[in-house]
């Protein structure tokens, strides 16, 4: 088996989201023995998948040969290339998580199977971690009201305890798995997560969270930086239910809704520090090896013809660029790109 995966990631240095869901999926498809490609013609393979290349999306409606898309093409169905043909009769858009699915469903998308797949966690490079000296406690904290923070903030100050303050969008990962070996459980304040990759590197590390729930997508306070744009969403997703922690059991820590919750929360962790395995959760569920074997299976499900066709790659990216004249995102993007120039 030879999977072509397309994807825009594949020759970029810089961490991001995407970025970690390609490398996490390599490694997972290493172990698994299952060889792959890099960016081919759709049509010259029989196994494609389209990681996050809205390209690739016009060119297998030209194709007509079924695919796994995602998770990472767009945000909503709006943002989909404009100049396309339907998706391929047969193929499965992926979403992170079970919640993210619902969000498509309710704005109506229905062109094909819907379903859902969590990129693996490494946990050879979050190794778990002996916490019994360790005393500091993790503040994360991500796009969310900054009162909520400096409730929590002052709520340690007072009780003397000790903490490490990771804000999203400054740290850097070398921080971030510094602070993960250092600390004896963490405070999560984030906004709704699709997986929440970062969250479940802490999980494999054995470090238990308290988090903070976002229940709602209106939840996000976005963050003021000319290196983000506000993702305006449609008032009618009110109706879905989100999470911060879509992946997760009580062996993972504590789950709430409400800060007023917090002190209780801290005192019952510190008392039942030792009840908590959060690895064993991330190694059930989200390894390398039964990530990629998950990806893999949904191949199994579709009925692939090798029929013969041509290579529409460039057909493709033309009608791309031409369709991005019509999308609200590509002109903020470039916006945004200027911005940052000057």
């Amino acid at each position: 088996m030879i999977v072509n995966i397309i994807s825009t990631q594949a020759n970029r240095k810089k961490i991001t989201g995407p970025k970690k869901v390609l490398l996490n999926t390599l490694k997972g498809l290493d172990k698994i023995g299952v060889r792959y490609v890099f960016n081919q013609p759709i049509n010259k393979y029989k196994y494609n998948w389209i990681h996050d290349d809205q390209k690739a999306i016009i060119e297998a409606g030209f194709v007509g040969k079924p695919v796994i898309i995602g998770p990472n093409t767009a945000v909503l169905p709006r943002d989909l290339p404009k100049l396309r043909k339907k998706l391929p009769k047969g193929s499965i858009y992926l979403h992170p998580s079970r919640w993210s699915i619902e969000v498509w469903e309710v704005l109506g998308f229905n062109e094909v199977k819907l379903d859902f797949w969590p990129a693996g966690i490494d946990l050879d490079e979050f190794e778990k971690v002996n916490r019994v000296s360790k005393e500091k406690i993790l503040l994360y904290f991500k796009q969310r009201d900054k009162n909520l923070l400096e409730f929590v903030k002052k709520l340690l100050k007072s009780k003397n305890l000790e903490y490490e303050l990771i804000h999203y969008g400054i740290y850097k990962e070398e921080e971030y798995k510094k602070a993960l070996k250092e600390s004896k459980f963490g405070i999560w304040i984030g906004c709704r997560e699709s997986q929440g990759i970062g969250l479940q590197e802490a999980f494999a590390t054995n470090l238990p969270l308290i988090v903070l729930d976002a229940k709602s997508i209106f939840d996000i306070v976005p963050t003021t930086s000319k290196n983000y744009y506000t993702y305006k969403f449609p008032q009618e997703l009110k109706s879905v239910k989100t999470s911060t922690v879509p992946y997760f059991d009580e062996r993972c820590g504590i789950k709430i809704e409400s800060i007023e919750e917090i002190e209780d929360s801290i005192k019952y962790m510190q008392e039942n520090i030792n009840s908590f395995q959060p690895r064993e959760f991330i190694e059930e569920n989200l390894s390398l090896e039964k990530s990629a074997k998950w990806l893999v299976s949904f191949f199994d499900r579709m009925t692939i013809e090798d029929k013969k066709s041509y290579n529409y790659q460039k057909i493709a990216k033309v009608l791309f660029y031409i369709g991005l004249v019509f999308q609200k995102w590509a002109w903020k993007r470039a916006f945004r790109k200027l911005k940052m120039e000057n």
